[in-house]
């Protein structure tokens, strides 16, 4: 099984492999300031982000499949896509190898009803049991819309709890657009 993730060009994945929050002291941190309620260190998101689940900030987000913006989506989807590397992900070979800690679904919020949402909330996470649990039925790429922002809480995602916080090399493979 492949999970899809995104990292902007210019990147060395390849050689050093796909890096969690926690391992990666590069991380753009103005994204967390409003969800963290004010932290601006990247030491404090991390301890933030583990007080969310133990292993928070190691995960790594991913799709079910690749990235498809609509003409809604144009600026926030299309811009993120085109300014950024696609790899694919063989968590079956992570698994097997013992490096897949948790993992977690986001579901689209359009899945949740009666949805209350706080302003520094992390995402709405539920745990799966095993990579077998993935959904890999089409994404709806069309909810998502510029004028409402919130890039992916319109779409299912996943977060891949990695022991260590890094997806080594070889279980990735950069696809060319």
């Amino acid at each position: 099984m492949k999970l899809y993730h995104y990292i902007a060009k210019g990147n060395n994945a390849m050689e050093k492999g796909i890096l969690s929050f926690a391992n990666n002291p590069d991380a753009d941190l103005h994204y967390y300031f409003k969800r963290t309620g004010g932290k601006t260190t990247h030491k404090e998101i991390c301890e933030w982000m583990e007080s969310c689940f133990i292993g928070r900030s190691r995960a790594i987000r991913a799709f079910s499949e690749p990235i498809k913006w609509t003409d809604k989506s144009i600026h926030c989807l299309k811009d993120f896509i085109d300014n950024a590397d696609q790899f694919e992900i063989d968590i079956t070979a992570m698994d097997k190898d013992g490096l897949i800690e948790a993992l977690y679904v986001s579901p689209s919020i359009l899945d949740i009803p009666n949805i209350k949402e706080e302003e520094c909330a992390d995402e709405i996470l539920q745990k799966l049991n095993s990579i077998e649990d993935i959904d890999y039925t089409s994404v709806d790429w069309s909810v998502c819309d510029d004028e409402l922002g919130r890039r992916f809480a319109w779409v299912r995602y996943y977060l891949i709890v990695v022991s260590g916080g890094i997806i080594p090399p070889k279980y990735l493979q950069k696809i060319s657009r």
